[in-house]
């Protein structure tokens, strides 16, 4: 089957969820209208969600090496929050992303509370 339209294309997908994030626009569904204005800290031109759960499965995620330790990255900028952590099990590596959404939120790698 051929495509028929370029938008369906996702070559570029992590500039697009950056660009949405800048773009202003904070809607989400709920019932069946659009609800949700959503709280982010802009740090330089990437935009971090205060609500953790967004926060923990769009903007951040976990990068395992050979030698079994992992960093813990952000997904909208090129940025290591915790680097060569050793692996303990998955409730301490979800502690440190807790602990690093709480600094973000708290404004320890700078920034300003957008809407």
């Amino acid at each position: 089957m051929r495509k028929n339209s370029v938008n369906n294309d996702f070559k570029h997908l992590s500039n697009e969820k950056q660009n949405s994030l800048a773009s202003g626009i904070r809607i989400g569904c709920g019932a069946s209208f659009p609800v949700l204005k959503q709280k982010f800290v802009k740090i330089k031109e990437a935009e971090y969600s205060t609500d953790f759960e967004f926060f923990l499965q769009n903007q951040v995620h976990v990068v395992v090496n050979k030698d079994k330790r992992c960093s813990i990255c952000s997904s909208i900028e090129k940025r290591a929050f915790q680097k060569g952590v050793d692996i303990a099990d998955d409730a301490s590596i979800y502690h440190l992303i807790e602990t690093i959404h709480r600094d973000i939120i708290t404004f320890k790698y700078g920034g300003d509370l957008v809407y």
